[in-house]
């Protein structure tokens, strides 16, 4: 297991600077973020750059994020509109593919949409886009994750997505704030763990703040021994942002994310 870090942690930061910067604090493996116009990762000469900063760097992609808010409509039931998230998904696939990415994250159903004759046929319409997605994950030998939200209706339809979809191209990934902001942690970790692909791991204090471990309400002594129980061997990646971390300084706020996921990995005795 390596530890890795989302590239989204400052888009004040040019992107290659960033990846740099993420280099020189000590990580090996990155995730490209949910902007895709910060690291131009939907085109291909913005793929064709990133892959000689990967090269250059000696860093490894863990996962592309699918494009917020734009691939956050495939439970839409304006067909153009959840046709269109579809695209902007594929865009990660073929971004992970390019890149020697293994996985790619997407969101599920919107919050506030209430049980009712609406809901299950945005429901429907999202396990037709899951379906259409993990069809063409599976043709690019990719893995898509759903990752889990910050409400409980959320997380039922993640359940039961995952229940349905059992092919080994189709896992979880694990948000640590989102479940935060339920206030349930780690329960469903515990529960989709043996789905886990990758992880989304950033701190809080009830809302979704993504600051560095170790800066909000997180039990991270139980996280550590959660993980260890789980048959798990991807990278343990983080996702948090400077905006509302103490450490204000670049170099500073990368060297605490360092620190905080080297803890993360250390047993629990």
């Amino acid at each position: 297991m390596k530890t890795a870090i989302c590239t989204g942690f400052n888009r004040d930061i040019p992107f290659e600077k960033a990846v740099s910067m993420i280099k020189e604090a000590g990580f090996e493996v990155i995730s490209m973020d949910a902007r895709p116009e910060y690291s131009h990762y939907d085109r291909s000469e913005g793929c064709r750059l990133i892959g000689k900063l990967m090269e250059r760097n000696k860093l490894e992609i863990d996962s592309v994020h699918a494009p917020f808010p734009e691939g956050d409509r495939l439970f839409s039931l304006d067909e153009d509109e959840r046709a269109e998230s579809i695209r902007q998904c594929k865009s990660a696939f073929d971004a992970a593919s390019e890149l020697d990415g293994k996985i790619v994250v997407i969101h599920l159903i919107p919050y506030g949409i209430p049980e009712g004759a609406t809901r299950r046929k945005m429901v429907e319409r999202g396990k037709s886009s899951v379906n259409n997605l993990a069809n063409y994950a599976l043709g690019k030998g990719l893995k898509l994750a759903l990752e889990n939200g910050q409400q409980k209706d959320y997380d039922e339809v993640l359940v039961r997505l995952l229940s349905e979809f059992r092919d080994d191209s189709v896992g979880f990934c694990y948000d640590s704030g989102h479940e935060n902001v339920q206030g349930t942690c780690f329960n469903i970790l515990k529960e989709l763990g043996h789905r886990l692909l990758t992880t989304h791991l950033h701190d809080n204090t009830g809302t979704d703040t993504h600051m560095l471990p170790y800066e909000g309400t997180i039990n991270w002594t139980e996280f550590r021994t959660t993980i260890r129980n789980l048959d798990y061997s991807g990278n343990l990646l983080l996702e948090p942002m400077m905006s509302n971390s103490r450490f204000r300084e670049p170099v500073q706020f990368l060297f605490e994310a360092a620190r905080s996921a080297a803890t993360l990995l250390t047993p629990v005795y």
